[in-house]
């Protein structure tokens, strides 16, 4: 365990890029596993930012950020939240989905997007992985705007929490699993 405040425990958590690579996981994951100290309980990586961040907050704001997860962070609660980040990034995800909502629509009715016509979201057509990457590098990249003024605050952890989040996302893709995936699927119609 580090003791100190919110201001050093955020300075001591290891910065994070937006890149997938087994050094990038190392050092990530190695400098995080410290926080859980010798006490050789297995916890998530998630777990233990948030006990670790916890102890410098209020339990109000140590219940939202336990609460932060990416498949609900969408939800109205979170729109309505006080916390400036958690509003804005929460509404950004709500739009960003019904975006791919109507992709997904348009797709399937094989609708062509024109010129004339505005493309639903702004990236290149690829692979269903290659489009995730893509989409979780938007949600990186508003995490970026977002992050402007906040370096050492709860809106500054709330970030570093759904940075992570998305690492930890793309991280756990594998290949052979989704086409697995995707031909149980394709069978099935």
């Amino acid at each position: 365990m580090i003791t100190g405040n919110l201001e050093y425990v955020m300075s001591s958590f290891p910065h994070l890029y937006f890149q997938d690579s087994d050094e990038e996981r190392l050092r990530m994951f190695s400098i995080l596993r410290k926080y859980a100290g010798p006490s050789g309980e297995e916890k998530s990586i998630i777990a233990i930012l948030d006990e670790e961040a916890g102890k410098y907050l209020t339990s109000r704001e140590s219940r939202t950020l336990q609460q932060i997860t990416l498949e609900d962070i969408h939800m109205e609660i979170f729109q309505r939240s006080n916390n400036k980040v958690l509003s804005a990034f929460s509404a950004y995800v709500h739009r960003l989905k019904r975006n791919i909502e109507q992709l997904r629509i348009s797709r399937k009715k094989r609708v062509e997007t024109t010129m004339a016509k505005k493309q639903p979201l702004p990236f290149t057509p690829g692979t269903p992985l290659e489009e995730e990457i893509q989409i979780l590098k938007m949600q990186w990249e508003k995490l970026d705007g977002l992050s402007i003024g906040h370096y050492t605050d709860f809106g500054a952890l709330i970030i570093y929490k759904l940075r992570l989040l998305l690492l930890l996302r793309w991280w756990g893709f594998d290949q052979k699993k989704g086409f697995d995936n995707f031909l149980d699927i394709t069978k099935k119609d």
